[in-house]
Formats: structure tokens, sequence, C-alpha cells
């Protein structure tokens, strides 16, 4: 994917509920440009307009998207998913 840079005060009130300035720097590289298939089956925030929803692996992003799981909660006090891995994680470059 390609860096897809998004200024954080453009982003929806649900991101930035969720994920500090700093985080963001950090989460915008899991984020899925438009018109490209999705890697995973999850649940996805559309960037333009904060709404979430399930995508099938493979399925057209319509939109930039965010992984759900990459939004720490409270606020960006719980930034642990950026620093740790889970079993059976794949990496990419």
């Amino acid at each position: 994917m390609a860096e897809l840079i998004l200024p954080y005060d453009q982003l929806p009130n649900e991101v930035k509920h969720n994920l500090t300035e700093e985080q963001w720097a950090e989460a915008q590289r899991d984020v899925v440009e438009e018109g490209v298939r999705v890697p995973e089956t999850t649940v996805y925030m559309e960037l333009k307009n904060g709404q979430c929803r399930t995508y099938q692996a493979g399925e057209v992003a319509n939109g930039p998207l965010l992984p759900t799981h990459d939004l720490s909660g409270g606020h960006g006090k719980d930034d642990s998913q950026f620093f740790t891995t889970p079993p059976g994680a794949r990496s990419t470059p």
C-alpha cells in the first residue's frame, strides 16, 4: 500500500476520540486506500464519514478505511495495539 497521509484535524470525530495525533501517525500505516482490496475480514471505519461496517477479505474499499482494531479507545489511553503482535499476525513491509 502506498503511504497515505490524512491530516489528523480532517479525520472524523470517531477517530479523534480514540486516537491521539501521535497514534494516528502509527495507525495510518494500516489504512486501506479507496479502490484497493481489503487484506482481512474485519470491521473498518470509512475515514471520510466515520461509518463502520464489516468488509470481507478481498472486497474493494469504497473509501480510505481504517481497521477498527487500530482504534485505542479512551482518547488514546491504550495504544498497546501498536506495540504488541497477536499470535498469528501477519507482518507487512
